[in-house]
């Protein structure tokens, strides 16, 4: 199947339109790189988690629960729960493009993220009509650089003892406030939003993290206040439509 000038010219538009995600996949890849290979994990595990798992937050829980001689079926578990808002977002974003092939739906749900999926609600949210090239764009540069950047980063790590003396293990934590922060100055920004209804979504996910902190650590936490502040979202956007 041969690819048309446009298709490619949308292709390296969403690419570079993951360049912000792909500095972001940097750090993080290098915190997730540094912290496995301090663990002693082979670069052929860290490639396999992080190109095919590909999931920041399961493979930090992966590897922690791993070294705290966690069960696999409690691994399994916290990984589920966890990142069981992946194949709702997966869904969401095969029906804003619904005209496509069956490989190409299983590639672009398989390798959507929370900063994937974040870019093209703000794009949608804009009025600007992305196609599935772009989307396509979008998803593997951000893919690429996460794998690079762990594997290579796994490598430092094999001469690093204490990751946590470093922040290291605050890198996931962080860019999930970074995206929050973005996604709450872009709402704000958009005329089309009621202000008084974007607000109250902040500060119930501000209240909700702050709480969940007390019984979950920083991550774990960080994920369920997303999770529920969306859940918060959708219940509020659907109460001013009726």
């Amino acid at each position: 199947m041969s690819i048309s000038k446009e298709q490619l010219n949308a292709f390296w538009s969403g690419v570079k339109a993951s360049l912000p995600t792909m500095l972001g996949y940097i750090s993080i890849g290098a915190a997730f790189g540094t912290i496995a290979g301090s663990e002693n994990f082979t670069l052929w595990q860290v490639f396999l988690l992080s190109a095919i798992f590909y999931a920041g937050s399961g493979q930090f829980i992966v590897i922690s629960m791993l070294a705290a001689n966690a069960s696999i079926s409690s691994i399994v578990m916290m990984v589920f729960l966890v990142n069981f808002r992946m194949f709702l977002q997966s869904l969401t974003v095969t029906q804003v493009f619904p005209r496509q092939s069956i490989t190409s739906s299983l590639l672009m749900g398989s390798l959507v993220t929370d900063e994937s999926f974040g870019i093209l609600s703000v794009n949608i949210a804009a009025g600007k009509k992305r196609s599935v090239m772009w989307m396509h764009g979008l998803n593997i540069a951000s893919w690429a650089t996460w794998w690079l950047a762990c594997v290579i980063f796994a490598v430092i790590g094999k001469n690093i003892t204490d990751p946590a003396a470093f922040g290291l293990d605050f890198a996931l934590t962080g860019m999930f406030a970074g995206l929050w922060l973005l996604t709450s100055i872009s709402m704000f920004q958009n005329p089309k939003e009621n202000k008084f209804k974007v607000l109250s979504i902040i500060i119930v996910s501000t209240a909700l993290l702050y709480l969940l902190m007390y019984f979950f650590s920083a991550v774990v936490s960080v994920l369920l206040a997303s999770v529920l502040g969306s859940f918060y979202a959708v219940l509020v956007n659907r109460s001013e439509s009726e």
